[in-house]
């Protein structure tokens, strides 16, 4: 049984003028088949390099162009544009920790290859927040309960917090 819900977390705002790379946004909708990021320097020019790399280092679908005074790097088709996307956002030095540590999370759990039993299929990040929609297989046996209390044991070292599915009340009633 596949268990869906959301991981949530409040981030640190960047000070406007602050150096370095800042992520304003990730996006990819569920079922998407594009995810995309929104990036804020000085100068893209390393970035560009850093995407051609990326691209030819590893065959993935991967992007970038202008967006107005931004860069948006997007992968788009692919196995796994979420997963060709973080994997190549976590290369970067970001100038908010929150940042770095959410793509480290994303990278050690949630990517393809990873033994955590969870996969996200959905996620926007947001100066302000984080929400990663998420679904974990439950052993026979196993009740969500069980799968939350494993994901929570993940998330205390990330400052995440879970949002668990809500109930219809028929299903309360009757296992009440």
């Amino acid at each position: 049984m596949d268990i869906r819900f959301e991981l949530a977390r409040k981030l640190t705002k960047v000070l406007p003028k602050a150096k370095g790379v800042t992520l304003r946004s990730v996006r990819m909708e569920e079922g998407g088949t594009a995810a995309s990021a929104i990036l804020v320097a000085g100068g893209y020019q390393q970035i560009r390099e850093s995407v051609e790399d990326f691209r030819m280092r590893t065959g993935q679908p991967l992007s970038c162009r202008a967006k107005g005074k931004s860069l948006e790097v997007y992968a788009e088709g692919g196995e796994d544009p979420l997963d060709t996307l973080t994997a190549f956002l976590s290369q970067i030095a970001f100038n908010s920790e929150d940042v770095s540590e959410t793509l480290e999370f994303f990278r050690r759990y949630l990517a393809k290859g990873s033994d955590s039993g969870m996969r996200a299929i959905a996620m926007e990040l947001t100066a302000e927040d984080l929400r990663i929609v998420c679904e974990a297989r439950a052993e026979e046996g196993e009740t969500p309960e069980n799968v939350f209390s494993y994901v929570s044991s993940l998330l205390d070292r990330y400052d995440m917090g879970i949002i668990k599915p809500e109930v219809p009340e028929a299903e309360t009633a009757e296992n009440g």
